[in-house]
């Protein structure tokens, strides 16, 4: 219990009234010391005036003289005194050394003592307390008309006084004893309730060591410890969020693993095809035992899958440009005018008539980059002008509350399984015409490039026409 807060509070707070009950039972001991010497003080003096008044009023009346007459005359007041206060009086006559008494004589050595120490002429009081014995003795010199008389000397039992104290000392001891128990017993009551937010925070952590992070605290009070309790609570929401957030880190990590993996398969698989073809063909042709017309399709063939490998190379890169982490060259730049450069160049190498454009703001400012927004562009119109029907391509330029490039052109039907798979990496469909060079990446890079700008790309596929829509964030004034 020692090794517990509950312990070592009980033990400090019992030690700490222990100390401090010892001192006021001193301090109350001392008080009652003092009283009881005040008192048998002035009763002493009080005892003295009388006999001293009896003394005076015997020489007084006799003119002085002392004689056996006015001796006996003291004794008789001394021997009333002594009645009744139950004391034992005396005086010792200067000039002849006799020594009058009543009463009962207590202790002779104490009163020879305190003769002898007041040299007949000083007035003392000695307090005795001695082997079960608590008694006085009182010594006064005595002056009659500024004449030395002699010196009285009384002794007085008080043991009884002396007793009633000690009775009294002791109920206050038994009485304070009684609270202390009191004291002690609230106490550990009031430590167990207070103490009952620090077990619960205990077990808590016991929990939280053991790996279980759901258990939630109650708090049972307002102090320090409630707090303590309430930031832990928070600590427990937080690693749990953390473990959520790094089990979700995991999972991606272990999608991304798998996808890059799965990337490079199908990469190494789709180089297999073109370099298969181009071994072959090239093989054929170092053989010359082949006609023009077979010579000519193996060159043409050698060339297409030449260039295939080319932008299935170029897009790889472009790929894991966009995997890397770094700070992207960013710009303020007219999307209005960037689309309308594009279509430009597109008209020297195509007829301008095929392809339809509709800017219906006069300028749209976005913030990106530029060149990465140019190449998505440019392989959206690339994949329209490989894959039309009618060669037309339709490109309108919007604003509301974000900016939108909409492409749209008339396409061949596309297969089943792959309608909903145009994004992902290697997904392609060369309709029978081996002489489109496509690697299956295009449309996967424009997505890691318009996602990278903080842009969003769809389509929708309706009838005969695929629709591209590019959602880009503006610049507001």
């Amino acid at each position: 219990m020692l090794n517990t807060i509950r312990g070592k509070i009980t033990t400090g707070i019992i030690l700490i009234s222990f100390i401090i009950l010892i001192i006021i039972n001193f301090i109350i001991w001392q008080i009652f010391e003092e009283n009881l010497q005040t008192f048998i003080l002035n009763d002493m003096k009080r005892i003295m005036s009388i006999m001293y008044y009896g003394l005076e009023r015997q020489v007084l009346n006799l003119q002085g003289d002392i004689t056996l007459y006015n001796r006996s005359n003291l004794w008789s007041i001394m021997n009333k005194e002594s009645l009744r206060y139950d004391i034992y009086l005396s005086i010792m006559y200067d000039n002849d050394g006799y020594i009058q008494f009543a009463g009962k004589l207590i202790d002779k050595n104490s009163m020879d003592k305190i003769i002898e120490d007041s040299n007949n002429k000083s007035s003392l009081l000695y307090i005795h307390n001695e082997d079960n014995r608590y008694f006085a003795t009182y010594s006064y010199p005595v002056y009659v008309k500024n004449s030395y008389v002699g010196i009285f000397v009384f002794q007085k039992d008080y043991l009884t006084q002396y007793n009633n104290y000690k009775d009294l000392m002791k109920r206050i001891i038994v009485i304070q004893f009684i609270l202390f128990i009191i004291m002690v017993l609230i106490n550990s009551v009031w430590l167990k309730k207070s103490t009952n937010s620090l077990n619960t925070l205990l077990k808590g952590i016991k929990s939280m060591g053991e790996g279980e992070y759901s258990n939630r605290l109650e708090a049972k009070s307002n102090d320090e410890v409630a707090i303590i309790i309430h930031q832990f609570n928070k600590m427990q929401d937080q690693i749990v969020s953390q473990m959520e957030y790094l089990r979700q880190e995991k999972v991606k990590i272990e999608e991304l693993e798998k996808s890059t993996r799965n990337f490079f398969n199908y990469a190494t698989h789709e180089m297999k095809t073109p370099i298969t073809s181009i071994t072959g063909y090239a093989q054929l042709l170092s053989q010359g035992k082949i006609d023009d017309k077979i010579k000519d399709r193996a060159y043409e063939r050698i060339i297409t899958e030449a260039d295939r490998m080319n932008k299935m190379v170029q897009n790889m890169l472009i790929v894991a440009k966009g995997k890397e982490i770094e700070e992207e060259h960013k710009e303020y730049f007219d999307l209005n005018e960037l689309i309308g450069k594009i279509i430009k160049e597109y008209g020297v190498i195509y007829n301008r008539g095929k392809i339809e454009l509709n800017l219906e703001n006069e300028s749209i400012i976005i913030f990106g980059n530029e060149e990465e927004i140019r190449a998505v562009v440019l392989n959206l119109i690339d994949n329209a002008i490989k894959y039309s029907v009618d060669g037309q391509i339709k490109i309108r330029v919007c604003l509301d509350n974000h900016a939108y490039i909409i492409l749209e052109n008339k396409t061949l039907p596309i297969p089943e399984g792959i309608k909903n798979t145009l994004f992902e990496p290697f997904v392609k469909y060369n309709h029978g015409n081996q002489k489109q060079a496509s690697s299956g990446l295009g449309l996967y890079i424009c997505r890691e490039l318009i996602e990278k700008n903080e842009g969003k790309i769809n389509y929708n596929l309706y009838e005969d026409t695929i629709s591209f829509t590019i959602e880009l964030p503006i610049v507001n004034d």
